[in-house]
């Protein structure tokens, strides 16, 4: 009888306790959304005080959030914004005041702050010259260095004016919480030596793949999918000793970023590479997307959450209201059975001879394929040397949310916002790029078998075809892009920052009790 009722213990009582216990152990995810079903059921019993961690009603948790002062970054903080300050946050917003009037649209509890200095992250005469500047090394490494170091004291200025005003009006009676674009350096200041004031808890928005140095990968800007061999840790560190030699951006960048925090009165001698940096000065990562498409690392050494995609749903609302004259054109070709391509080049890297048009021009002689080409910084009749095939339709911009779900292959430079929107919707990508982010995103895209690398900015027409039907004939490329979409399943952006931050508060609310202990 005994050996019967403790089994029935065991089974009643103590199992779940124990596996209540193992997941918040192994895995915050899974156990943040347990609490969340769970908690308003048990939270006036002593199981609720034992095993999780009260929370502070959000509307008591003002926050800081930002991000650089680009349309890119900002379209994808803004998200995020909403999220928390439809939980009742008070939110504030930093960036220039070029985005003063979306941001100040987004919600009544988000309140915009701008940055000092420029309005813009450059001033007109700078894109004068910036797009003057040919393509190469040498433009990406003038534009970083106006944008990213010496903007840094204008955007230190602002977060400390900020602090400032904060521990002001709350004393300690709160926690300062700041959630950063991990781009913008003027944050990074406190954390590498520069006088000011840090906030109780900083958490980076990463909105790029890691960019760590890791003897288990190459540098970020080679674009080289990880050695794999017995001697793969020597490799890769070797890369990086010559990292001066082969990747002047990285070192040229990293040089004037070190100067610039000397000249801001850091007393530090030492500090890591600018990109390695962006990921590490910070007590936690919250980066976008999900861990399946990042390179493997078995010893990564800073605390990173990923968040998945920007919003849980899959379809904007109002992005049917904007769809092209064109778009039954494209409804047709689907249900007639052709292959529907997309071919876009971002924000960044404009010129549409470099991929859109050599694609259009490469593929008009299929008419089993239906081209869409989008433009985005430009409307079509804007563009010099425009054809338009008989197979192909071009706009400045499709709602991605509309577009890619009919879409069987993206052919993108491959920048990290068009990257996450096709793994979200598991469609394939073929991706030309070299410069920021691409080499590195079209390395992972091609270590996951999720796509194919062309391994250039400004590819041969051939490799383009090649490389499309390449995606259409071998079923690999379909089956691991719908994979790894579904992964994104797992994850609720809203619920998952809302998590960091309640961490960070609990955290917070551990070190004054400790100090009033020692008090």
């Amino acid at each position: 009888m005994r050996m019967v009722f403790a089994r029935k213990l065991f089974w009643i009582y103590l199992a779940p306790l124990v596996a209540i216990f193992s997941m918040r152990v192994s895995s915050l995810e899974i156990f943040a959304a347990f609490e969340q079903a769970i908690f308003p059921y048990i939270a006036h019993t002593p199981l609720a005080q034992y095993f999780f961690d009260p929370s502070t009603p959000p509307e008591e948790i003002p926050l800081l959030l930002s991000s650089t002062t680009q349309q890119s970054h900002v379209e994808k903080i803004g998200p995020i914004a909403v999220a928390l300050a439809d939980l009742g946050h008070p939110v504030t917003f930093i960036c220039g005041k070029a985005f003063q009037d979306y941001i100040s649209n987004l919600h009544p509890n988000v309140h915009f702050y701008p940055f000092q200095g420029l309005d813009d992250k450059l001033t007109p005469e700078d894109y004068e010259y910036w797009m003057s500047l040919p393509t190469g090394v040498e433009k990406e490494i003038w534009v970083t260095k106006k944008v990213i170091v010496d903007g840094a004291p204008d955007a230190h200025n602002t977060y400390q004016a900020y602090f400032k005003e904060f521990r002001d009006k709350y004393g300690d009676q709160k926690p300062l919480i700041s959630l950063f674009d991990s781009s913008v350096t003027g944050h990074h200041t406190v954390h590498l030596g520069v006088p000011g004031i840090k906030p109780d808890v900083s958490i980076g928005i990463n909105l790029l793949p890691l960019l760590l140095h890791s003897n288990e990968t190459f540098p970020p800007r080679y674009g080289r999918i990880p050695h794999q061999g017995p001697d793969a840790k020597v490799l890769h560190q070797k890369a990086y000793e010559t990292i001066k030699q082969d990747d002047p951006y990285e070192w040229e960048v990293s040089q004037a970023w070190w100067e610039k925090l000397k000249e801001m009165g850091s007393p530090r001698q030492e500090f890591p590479q600018i990109l390695d940096g962006m990921n590490r000065n910070a007590d936690q990562l919250l980066a976008i997307g999900i861990p399946e498409f990042e390179f493997t690392r078995a010893e990564l050494d800073i605390d990173v959450r990923y968040f998945g995609a920007l919003t849980k749903a899959r379809k904007d609302k109002d992005s049917a209201a904007i769809l092209p004259s064109w778009w039954d054109d494209l409804m047709e070709a689907k249900s007639k059975g052709k292959k529907i391509i997309c071919v876009s080049q971002g924000t960044v890297e404009t010129l549409p001879e470099e991929l859109i048009l050599p694609t259009m021009k490469v593929l008009s002689d299929n008419e089993e394929l239906f081209v869409i080409a989008t433009f985005y910084n430009s409307e079509p009749e804007e563009v010099s040397g425009l054809v338009v095939p008989a197979n192909a339709r071009v706009a400045k911009y499709v709602p991605h949310d509309e577009l890619l779900p009919l879409v069987d292959v993206m052919v993108s430079n491959g920048g990290y916002g068009a990257v996450q929107k096709c793994l979200f919707y598991g469609v394939p990508m073929v991706i030309a790029g070299t410069s920021q982010d691409k080499a590195i995103n079209a390395a992972i895209a091609e270590f996951t078998g999720f796509g194919i690398n062309l391994r250039t900015q400004s590819p041969d027409m051939d490799d383009i075809k090649n490389a499309v039907e390449k995606i259409l004939r071998e079923e690999n490329y379909r089956k691991t892009a719908k994979k790894l979409s579904k992964t994104y399943d797992r994850y609720d952006m809203q619920r998952d920052f809302e998590t960091a931050v309640q961490d960070a508060v609990r955290s917070w609310q551990k070190g004054r009790k400790v100090v009033k202990e020692e008090l």
